[in-house]
């Protein structure tokens, strides 16, 4: 009999198969991706915060006219300076706890950097903070960052003694 049908029949069956296994693949890999992505974008602002409490206290130290540049990289969340408060902060929404325990009491400190998470619904609100309050007075006309910004760290004194952070673009 004629065989051509089979070989053409084996072939839709065989692209089929892998389609289907690449899907399967795909949908149980993709959310360890996810994942590991969010961690990661955690790790580097965590690091960023760091480096900028870093360079906050070792400008306000030297005195006043002291100033030092900082490249600042921000991908995801919501980065903030707020100089009413005070306290520079980073929050992000995420599915994952990313291993940050939810609703705790007080929040985790990690030398002067201060971490919390809460509950919303399905996900979670993590927020990384610098609180100044008390010890350096920060201003700065920057409100929300996004993206990457070189700035410029200055001790200054006209009417007060502070903290300046500024676009030095």
């Amino acid at each position: 009999m004629n065989k051509k049908g089979d070989i053409w029949i084996s072939a839709a069956l065989y692209t089929a198969l892998g389609v289907i296994m690449i899907t399967l693949i795909l949908s149980v890999g993709m959310p360890f991706v996810n994942k590991l992505k969010e961690r990661n974008t955690v790790l580097q602002t965590k690091n960023v915060m760091y480096e900028m409490d870093s360079v906050i206290r070792a400008v306000y130290n030297e005195g006043f006219g002291s100033r030092r540049p900082l490249f600042v990289e921000i991908g995801e969340g919501d980065f903030s300076i707020d100089d009413v408060n005070e306290r520079i902060s980073w929050k992000v929404i995420s599915e994952e706890k990313l291993g940050i325990e939810p609703d705790l009491p007080n929040p985790i400190e990690e030398g002067n950097l201060k971490i919390k998470s809460k509950s919303l619904g399905q996900g979670y609100e993590i927020e990384l903070y610098l609180d100044y309050k008390d010890e350096v007075n920060i201003k700065s006309s920057l409100k929300l960052l996004s993206g990457k910004y070189n700035l410029r760290v200055e001790h200054t004194y006209t009417d007060a003694d502070y903290v300046e952070i500024k676009d030095s673009g």
